[in-house]
């Protein structure tokens, strides 16, 4: 009896991981418009889809925690799928061009829609889209992060707001990092969401650790425009930040191991071309892991989706014929797999 009971115990943790029920996707071809297409080679191979992406379009692909269910987003539509993202399904049509948005994933089958620049927020539960209206008049959120109960976003002030009714009303949170803040980008960390780390306009990146009741700006990167963050899911006290020195008139890539503090350049463009806010994505289960896209329509160049090693300066880079790959989602059963949101220009 005894040792059934721990073995039930072993087993516990493996089961309340979403991974545990996802499927690989067991498709040669992605049904749908274009959008989205998976890699098993880091983006030396993309599978086929069924239909060409119309321009313009820059797709954001989220993967649920709901067992083989992603949500993708791009022009006017909202779409779905439900077989590890080898068909997608059109769930809704919004009144607005979503090019600027992005999606989050929520507990369960929730994802949640927002944008930089736009008031509503759109949200998913399962096949069902609703709209509300976002804490700020007129303005945008850099981030948002959804928990059971509650969800947290970053205004583009930097002010922190809490709803506990699904967006219908609001709270604020502490105070902002410092006055006339233009954010452009922030995180949250996954297991933490007291801890923030925000990348600003000309004056580099502000952390807190609890949640927005203080700040502490970020050392050496006080004159730094820090365009683009991420933080690592295995391990959040690794933060990366893509940004423009303007002392050295040079654009890195930086690290952080103590959570944002402190950053140290990692990469600069000499070795990969880094513009004024490359995306960036962070491995799930490998902390020394960094994905980065760099992609223009310009003389058809295209896109590149690079595969960055940290502590070794290890670069690799993989080149498609897109115009974009503004979004990137890690198959919850294998991140080797990857979700990739397409872009189409012309």
């Amino acid at each position: 009896m005894l040792a059934n009971a721990l073995a039930a115990l072993l087993v516990l943790p493996q089961l309340t991981n979403p991974g545990w029920f996802w499927n690989r996707p067991h498709c040669d071809t992605v049904y749908g418009d274009g959008s989205v297409t998976i890699t098993e080679t880091d983006g030396a191979t993309l599978a086929p889809t069924t239909e060409k992406l119309r321009p313009v379009t820059y797709a954001k692909v989220a993967a649920l925690e709901e067992p083989n269910t992603l949500i993708t987003i791009g022009r006017q539509s909202i779409q779905r799928s439900s077989d590890a993202g080898c068909s997608w399904q059109l769930l809704d049509k919004a009144p607005d061009d979503l090019s600027a948005y992005d999606v989050q994933p929520g507990p369960g089958d929730t994802a949640y829609i927002y944008s930089v620049n736009d008031q509503p927020i759109h949200r998913v539960k399962g096949s069902a889209v609703t709209t509300v209206r976002g804490p700020v008049n007129g303005g945008g959120l850099a981030a948002l992060v959804a928990a059971p109960g509650r969800l947290r976003v970053v205004a583009g002030d930097g002010q922190l707001y809490d709803s506990y009714d699904d967006g219908l009303s609001w709270q604020h949170i502490g105070v902002p990092a410092a006055r006339d803040l233009f954010v452009y980008d922030a995180v949250v960390d996954p297991r933490d969401h007291d801890h923030i780390v925000i990348g600003v306009m000309s004056d580099g990146v502000y952390v807190t650790d609890d949640g927005g009741q203080s700040w502490t700006r970020s050392e050496p990167v006080s004159r730094v425009n820090a365009f683009s963050l991420a933080i690592s899911p295995a391990d959040p006290s690794k933060v990366w930040m893509e940004g423009y020195d303007r002392d050295r008139s040079i654009r890195f890539i930086w690290e952080s191991a103590d959570g944002g503090l402190k950053f140290e350049p990692v990469l600069d463009q000499s070795r990969a071309t880094l513009i004024n806010g490359n995306q960036m994505w962070a491995s799930p289960v490998d902390p020394d892991l960094l994905y980065f896209s760099y992609g223009t329509s310009f003389a058809g160049y295209g896109a590149d989706l690079y595969r960055f090693r940290p502590s070794t300066g290890e670069l690799t880079k993989q080149h498609n014929r897109n115009d974009g790959i503004p979004s990137l989602a890690f198959s919850p059963a294998d991140p080797r797999i990857l979700y990739l949101g397409l872009a189409e220009e012309r």
